[in-house]
């Protein structure tokens, strides 16, 4: 069971808000144009405060009007006697059983000199010392002032859930609602006199809390002495202990503003539990139907704080390299040119590293881990001298500031809300200092309000929840960039914060949206505030204000711990162990066609006694044979180049160019000089494409398809192959000569020459399948390969890469390297918490009651 709370109001209170609606030179009632009233539905009042300021006082009658003096008694905040005016929080009804067996008591909590006024930029002030500083000029303009009106909208969807899309039934909203004026996004061209001062307040209120016993009367010598104990005024029991306790709270904040604030109060619409109502079903109550609702927006604003930074002198900074990743800060080696180590012929690498690690030109070891990776490292030293990191005075600032230690004791049973005497002075530097605060909050909406009723025994406060019903949720949800689901719906909901709060039918100021008409084609264009945010310090939006990011720089600044603790001097050298990799995977296309060139021969020695006859050549990839004629007295011999198309068993290296966001790794298409697939007459190819189709014969005799006969392709000779390549890859590692230009080599049984070794030579021998790759595509500095990116590498990532069989000795691990130079040392505040952000929060669902959940 939770317990029930009542608030009691001291006459002080009372009297003071009746005095401040009263006095005339606080409001002035003023008359509003036809143009401003053009697009509101309903009556009301406009209020525009004026030369006002509010101060909780003590009671007394025929007080001197605060701050109106300057005899420095009754007329300025010195006079500490009578800042006692105070509202009292008494809790009533029993502790639960596990409470009392907690020895758990029950706190009143007094709060007391509140005050609002004009900002005096001082953290230490409740209010400024003097009516002129202290008074808000204009808290509004007679354009946008204080409403207080009755009013009504249309087209707002009930709880009828049926079908679907849930429903099309709608209703009218009459509601009376509080507006603050809206929003100002410019203070540009702003004065006192026209509303400047309304984004200059200052809060400032004390507050006391106290356990007691529930069983002890008020005054009683042992209500504080809890679980029955007796308070012994002589001599303390130390079975009995006191817990005599005081929690106190100072809070003041400067310069923010609540502009754009509403709240509304109606009955809410009903349809829960209607004939073919599937509500029900979707977690909606009866209890919603007809009852009391609210919504509100709350908006505490500090104003834009994408450039309230601290000042950062960087100082003299120094970046040097050594190769040595071990190396220290006294080492010898260092440099300013960005040296690395690349591994070469270690054991973290295994078998053949070449002269660069990586398995370089010299062998294609496809097989091989050492092959696929390379690895380099290096020793990187930061040294600053000389800097200083300056935060605003959080005087001037817009902070809001919460201390508890007093430097003046009014006794830890006493408070001067009910005691008297003067009101407590804390110390300076004490506290949580929070600079640029910007609270948003929304509390519901008319059709999902905040809902307040009772069963008869308990209470219960609830935002009612979301039902299935597209009417409703599309004007609560907002679609973010990237969603591509259900994009035929359009989503009007969207975030209050300080840099947008749905849409204001007043040019050039925001607040919650002022639209009567909820129909869809009212709303075309607009936007609904329905998610709140939370902002401290240093925050900016990277797309027009929809979201918001946290700053991270170091001239970011947010909550302190105590005030600003600004550093000079500031000095220091740092060493971080870098280390990267690039990486390499084996490709094989099983699909790979090849036009390859080929030269059939066929000769015979003469016939003698024989005589003569004709010697024949089958080709041996289906076209026609050749043949020769010898004689008795002499023999013969003839050859022709000819052109076969083939399936190849490609096989080479791509490299790592990029990983995306999820991390995946991306190879690119990099073999060396030599193109995969070739449309032009260059004979830097490996097969033959011509926009049709790869190397698919045209004529009949195992041509490419743009050519009628082999001297297009051949040229003059063997040794000038023209438009086409012969022997692309007949060269093997090692090899030179003719075995590398077709025109020698693997001269077989067949008469064949030339044949690449793409695929297999279809000799009719035992020769294997051989899988080459062009010796350019093994050397990890080839062509474009000189610029390949490097990868950093992250913790033990190389024995990972590399596997077990390494061992973890052989873990290259890696520091992340800043891109500013920090020498070590962080040159914020030590008492910086930095800036922080809670942005897009949506209440789907929130309920309070008496007796649970």
């Amino acid at each position: 069971m939770t317990t029930l709370h009542t608030v009691s109001f001291q006459k002080t209170v009372l009297a003071t808000l009746i005095g401040l609606c009263l006095n005339q030179s606080v409001f002035a009632l003023q008359e509003l144009s036809d143009d401003g009233l053009s697009e509101t539905t309903g009556e009301g009042i406009a209020l525009l405060p004026q030369d006002t300021y509010m101060i909780f006082r003590g009671a007394g009658p025929n007080e001197a009007t605060p701050l109106a003096g300057a005899d420095g008694i009754a007329g300025n905040t010195d006079d500490r006697l009578n800042d006692s005016g105070y509202i009292r929080y008494i809790p009533v009804g029993p502790l639960t059983p596990e409470a009392s067996a907690a020895g758990a008591g029950k706190a009143d909590l007094f709060l007391y000199g509140l005050a609002v006024s004009k900002s005096d930029n001082n953290t230490n002030t409740r209010i400024a010392s003097t009516a002129a500083n202290a008074s808000i000029k204009s808290w509004g303009t007679a354009s946008n002032p204080w409403l207080l009106k009755a009013s009504t909208a249309y087209n707002v969807p009930d709880f009828y859930v049926n079908g679907t899309n849930g429903g099309t039934s709608k209703s009218s909203v009459t509601y009376l609602s509080m507006e603050a004026p809206l929003y100002n996004q410019s203070l540009a061209g702003l004065t006192s006199d026209t509303g400047l001062d309304a984004y200059k307040l200052k809060l400032g209120l004390w507050a006391d809390a106290f356990v007691r016993d529930p069983s002890k009367i008020e005054g009683d010598a042992n209500q504080f002495c809890l679980n029955g104990c007796t308070r012994n005024t002589n001599a303390v029991n130390t079975a009995q202990i006191p817990r005599e306790n005081r929690l106190r709270l100072q809070a003041i904040w400067n310069n923010f503003s609540v502009n754009g604030s509403n709240l509304q109060l109606f009955q809410t619409l009903g349809g829960v539990g209607l004939s073919g109502d599937t509500g029900i079903n979707n977690g909606m109550s009866k209890f919603y139907n007809n009852t009391l609702g609210a919504s509100g927006i709350l908006r505490f604003n500090s104003g834009d704080a994408a450039n309230v930074k601290a000042t950062y002198n960087a100082g003299v900074s120094t970046r040097t390299y050594n190769t040595d990743r071990n190396a220290t800060a006294a080492s010898t080696g260092w440099s300013n040119t960005e040296v690395w180590n690349t591994y070469a012929n270690t054991s973290i690498l295994g078998g053949d590293n070449g002269s660069a690690g990586g398995c370089n030109a010299g062998g294609v070891q496809f097989s091989s881990v050492a092959c696929q990776f390379r690895y380099r490292d290096r020793a990187v030293k930061d040294t600053v001298s000389g800097a200083s990191w300056t935060a605003p005075d959080p005087n001037g600032s817009n902070v809001l500031r919460l201390s508890t230690r007093e430097t003046t004791n009014t006794g830890l049973l006493s408070t001067p809300a009910l005691d008297g005497g003067n009101a407590p002075t804390f110390a300076a530097d004490d506290g949580i200092f929070i600079y640029n605060p910007n609270i948003n909050l929304v509390l519901g909406s008319l059709y999902q309000p905040v809902v307040f009723g009772s069963d008869g025994k308990n209470f219960s406060l609830e935002i009612a929840r979301i039902p299935n019903k597209q009417d409703v949720y599309t004007k609560i949800y907002t679609r973010y960039a990237g969603d591509t689901s259900d994009t035929g719906v359009t989503y009007y909901g969207s975030t209050c914060n300080v840099y947008q709060c749905g849409s204001s039918t007043v040019a050039g100021y925001q607040g919650g949206s002022a639209l009567n008409d909820y129909s869809s084609t009212a709303l075309a264009g607009k936007k609904l505030a329905t998610h709140s945010s939370i902002s401290f310090g240093t925050v900016k939006s990277n797309d027009g204000g929809q979201t918001l990011v946290a700053d991270s720089s170091v001239e970011a600044l947010g909550i302190f711990f105590g005030t600003p603790q600004n550093r000079t001097n500031i000095s220091g050298t740092q060493i971080f162990k870098e280390a990267q990799y690039q990486q390499r995977q084996q490709r094989v296309d099983t699909t790979y066609i090849v036009t390859d060139r080929y030269r059939l021969t066929v000769s015979s020695g003469a016939g003698g006694f024989s005589g003569g006859g004709t010697a024949t050549r089958a080709d041996p990839y289906g076209q026609a044979s050749i043949s020769c004629n010898y004689t008795w007295y002499s023999g013969c011999s003839n050859s022709v180049d000819r052109w076969y198309n083939t399936t190849g068993n490609h096989v080479d290296w791509v490299y790592l160019t990029n990983v995306d966001a999820n991390g995946n790794k991306i190879f690119g298409n990099d073999d060396g000089t030599y193109a995969r697939y070739c449309t032009n007459t260059t004979t830097d190819c490996l097969t033959w494409y011509n926009g049709s189709g790869l190397g698919v014969g045209g004529n009949g005799n195992g041509y490419p398809p743009t050519v009628t006969n082999v001297n297009q392709i051949i040229g003059d000779s063997m040794a000038n192959p023209g438009s086409g390549q012969r022997g692309a890859d007949d060269c093997w590692p090692g090899q030179t000569g003719g075995a590398c230009n077709g025109s020698s080599g693997s001269t077989t049984t067949d008469g064949l020459y030339g044949l690449s070794r793409l695929s297999a030579v279809n000799d009719g021998a035992t020769s294997n399948t051989p899988t080459p790759t062009h010796v350019n595509n093994t050397n990890w500095t080839y062509g474009t390969r000189a610029n390949a990116p490097w990868f950093r590498v992250a913790g033990g990532q190389a024995a990972v890469a590399y596997g077990s069989g390494l061992g973890s000795s052989t873990a290259i691990t890696s520091d992340i390297v800043p891109t500013a130079v920090t020498g070590g040392v962080n040159p914020s505040a030590l008492n910086n918490f930095g800036s922080a952000v809670i942005d897009g929060l949506l209440i789907q669902h929130l309920k309070i009651t008496t007796k649970g959940l």
